[in-house]
C-alpha cells in the first residue's frame, strides 16, 4: 500500500485528472449527444468565456470569473441541459503590438510602417502562437470545465468577419454612430487610451503669462497657460460670467500673437477665477475642458498635431502658423516662446507642479486630441430584430 505523502502536491495529482477529462471529451456536448434519450431532447445552455490575453497571464479577475463560470457550467450540465462553455483568447491588440514592434526594434531596428502591414501582421501571428499557450495552460490548471475543441481566437477569420458583419447591421439600423470626441492619444502607439490607461504624474514645468492686445481699442488681456504652442489653435478667450474683472470684455475681441487671429472673449462658469489671471485660452482641439466649452459655444477646432504627435502641414496653412509645420509639440514650445519674448508678449514665467498624463505601455506623453469615435444610440428604440447564424 503506498504511503500517503505528508503534503499535498497539485502537480502530481490535478494534471493527471485534467489530462483525464480532457481525454474523455465530457465537456464537448456533442459527445454525449447518443448517451441518453432525454440529453438529446434536452435544454440548451451555453456560454462563452470573456478571452484572457493570448499574451498575458491569469490574474485575479480571471480566476473570480472562471471559477463563477465553471460553477455554473457543471451546475447546468448536471442539471441534464446540454452545456457549452466556449473557451477562447484575445489578441490583445494594442498590447500585442507594442511588444511585437518592441522587439523588431531591438532586431532589426524597423517599425511597423517600415516593416509593412503583411509581414507586422504575420510577425504579431508568430509572436501570439508562441505566447498563447502560456494562458491556455493556466485556464486548464484552474480546472476548467470548457470544450476545448471549440475554442476560439478572437483574431481568427471567422470571428473577425462575424464582427464587421455585426457591426455593419448595427450601422444599418443606427443603433451606432460616428462623431469627433477629445481622446486621450498617445503619438508613439498611435491609438486611444481609455481614461484609466493615463498615467498621471506631478512634473515640474513653466507657467506662462502672455499678453493680448485687445483688437480695436488700447490694453489687453494676459492669460495663463503651461502649453504655450497650443495657442497656435486657440480658437476664443474665456472668462467667468462673475469675474467682475472681466465683465465688461465679454463680447469683444483680442488679437493672437504672433498669428494676428482674432479671438472672441466668452463667458463661462468653468472657467476657473483662482487659477492664474482667471482668464483661460480655449483650445477645443487640444484640451478636454476646451472641447467641452467649446461644444457649448460652438467654437471652431483647429487640430494642429498629426497622429505623430507633429504639427500638421495642412492646418499650419490654413490657419496661418506654417513657420511651425512638422515640429514636435516640445519643438513648437521653444519656437513660440522665442517669438513671444521678440514681440513683447511674454510678461513672466513661473515655476508649477502640475499633473501630466503618460501612456501606461510607453511612458509618452499624452496628447489630448479630437478624433472621430464610435458611439451607441443609447436613446434610440431598439428594433425588434434578430441576427442568425446564417447571416453572420
Amino acid at each position: 500500500m503506498k504511503e500517503l505523502p505528508k503534503t499535498y502536491n497539485p502537480g502530481e495529482v490535478e494534471d493527471e485528472i485534467y489530462r483525464r477529462w480532457e481525454a474523455s471529451a465530457l465537456f464537448n456536448p456533442d459527445n454525449l449527444e447518443a448517451a441518453s434519450d432525454r440529453y438529446w431532447k434536452a435544454e440548451i445552455f451555453s456560454m462563452a468565456m470573456p478571452p484572457p490575453n493570448a499574451t498575458g497571464e491569469l490574474h485575479i479577475g480571471h480566476a473570480l470569473f472562471l471559477t463563477i463560470q465553471d460553477l455554473l457550467a457543471r451546475w447546468t450540465r448536471m442539471s441534464g441541459k446540454k452545456t457549452l462553455w466556449l473557451p477562447g483568447t484575445d489578441h490583445a491588440a494594442i498590447a500585442t503590438n507594442y511588444v511585437v514592434e518592441r522587439q523588431i526594434w531591438e532586431k532589426e531596428k524597423k517599425n511597423r510602417n517600415e516593416l509593412g502591414r503583411e509581414d507586422f501582421l504575420k510577425r504579431v501571428e508568430e509572436f501570439v502562437a508562441g505566447s498563447r499557450g502560456k494562458i491556455q495552460l493556466q485556464i486548464r490548471k484552474m480546472g476548467a470545465s470548457c470544450d476545448w475543441s471549440r475554442e476560439k481566437y478572437t483574431f481568427s477569420p471567422e470571428l473577425s468577419l462575424a464582427v464587421r458583419t455585426i457591426f455593419k447591421k448595427l450601422y444599418d439600423d443606427k443603433l451606432i454612430y460616428r462623431g469627433e470626441r477629445i481622446v486621450n492619444w498617445c503619438p508613439r502607439c498611435e491609438t486611444t487610451l481609455a481614461n484609466d490607461e493615463v498615467e498621471y504624474r506631478t512634473v515640474n514645468a513653466e507657467l506662462y503669462y502672455i499678453r493680448y492686445p485687445m483688437s480695436k481699442q488700447k490694453g489687453g488681456l494676459t492669460i495663463t497657460t503651461t502649453r504655450p504652442e497650443t495657442m497656435l489653435a486657440y480658437t476664443a478667450i474665456a472668462v467667468h460670467p462673475k469675474d467682475n474683472r472681466y465683465q465688461k470684455y465679454i463680447g469683444q475681441n483680442v488679437m493672437l500673437p504672433l498669428i494676428n487671429r482674432e479671438l472672441t472673449i466668452i463667458a463661462d462658469e468653468q472657467v476657473d477665477r483662482e487659477f492664474g489671471t482667471g482668464v483661460l485660452k480655449i483650445t477645443p482641439g487640444h484640451d478636454h475642458l476646451d472641447f467641452e466649452i467649446g461644444q457649448r459655444h460652438r467654437l471652431p477646432i483647429i487640430n494642429m498635431f498629426t497622429k505623430e504627435g507633429k504639427i500638421d502641414v495642412r492646418e499650419s496653412t490654413d490657419h496661418g502658423f506654417e513657420e511651425y509645420a512638422n515640429l514636435t509639440a516640445a519643438e513648437a514650445r521653444a519656437k513660440v516662446v522665442e517669438e513671444l519674448k521678440k514681440a513683447g508678449c511674454l510678461e513672466k514665467v513661473e515655476r508649477l507642479a502640475h499633473n501630466v498624463g503618460f501612456c501606461y505601455r510607453c511612458n509618452s506623453v499624452v496628447e489630448p486630441m479630437v478624433s472621430k469615435q464610435w458611439f451607441v444610440a443609447v436613446n434610440k428604440k431598439i428594433p425588434v430584430r434578430k441576427y442568425s447564424l446564417k447571416e453572420i
